[in-house]
């Protein structure tokens, strides 16, 4: 402080060049004299005290943790319809260290992405039931009075195509509710049923002949409904 002039300490005003350059800045090394950054502050009283005030903010603002380890996440609430696994979290504090985030931010914003997450599958849950809810009403206004009898005829198409195995994957994917399906698959076990299979009498000429003396090479196959 030595080569600032008593002026300078105590806030003096006044430009050094004409330039509009606080006289202050004369004091400071060549590279800064004429910094436009320093026409900001008229006296070097005002500067210092600008800047102890921001160093004073920065310094109380919050600070990433020394190990990614540190982070404190809380788990998503169990009638939340999901759970983070151990790789998931692993992957978010690597992230949330690699950005340097604050520990009560990385929280925040871990507890936000759960949310989210959690709405986005309710929402997904929702319209799937919607759909089979909508297809099941589609189903009973086609069929009417035959759908129970027609639903026996999917359940031996799925009986005989997959099983069990074939059940649960309909299930689960409530492809077993799809109306385009749940046709082919009354066909499949309509045609695959034993009481369907008929002799077709051809009628109109002068000799009667059945269906497979006219097709041989479709004898026994059965009638589609």
């Amino acid at each position: 402080m030595s080569d600032l002039n008593d002026k300078d300490v105590l806030g003096s005003d006044t430009d050094n060049t004409g330039e509009g350059f606080p006289e202050w800045m004369a004091q400071l090394p060549t590279e800064y004299k004429k910094d436009e950054y320093g026409k900001g502050y008229k006296t070097i009283g005002e500067f210092y005290k600008t800047h102890k005030g921001l160093r004073a903010k920065i310094d109380g603002l919050p600070k990433p943790p020394e190990k990614a380890s540190e982070y404190e996440f809380t788990a998503p609430a169990e009638d939340s319809g999901i759970k983070i696994d151990a790789d998931t979290e692993k992957w978010f504090r690597k992230l949330a260290f690699d950005l340097k985030m604050p520990k009560d931010i990385a929280g925040k914003l871990f507890e936000g992405y759960t949310k989210r997450l959690a709405e986005q599958i309710k929402a997904r849950e929702k319209a799937e039931a919607d759909a089979i809810t909508k297809a099941d009403e589609l189903m009973h206004g086609e069929w009417g009075e035959e759908f129970d009898k027609n639903m026996k005829y999917v359940d031996k198409a799925i009986e005989d195509l997959g099983g069990e195995e074939l059940r649960k994957l309909l299930d689960s994917t409530g492809m077993g509710k799809n109306p385009t399906l749940l046709r082919a698959l009354k066909q499949v076990g309509f045609e695959h049923s034993e009481d369907t299979i008929k002799e077709g009498v051809v009628t109109g000429s002068k000799k009667e002949s059945t269906m497979d003396d006219l097709y041989p090479s479709m004898k026994g196959m059965p009638d589609r409904q």
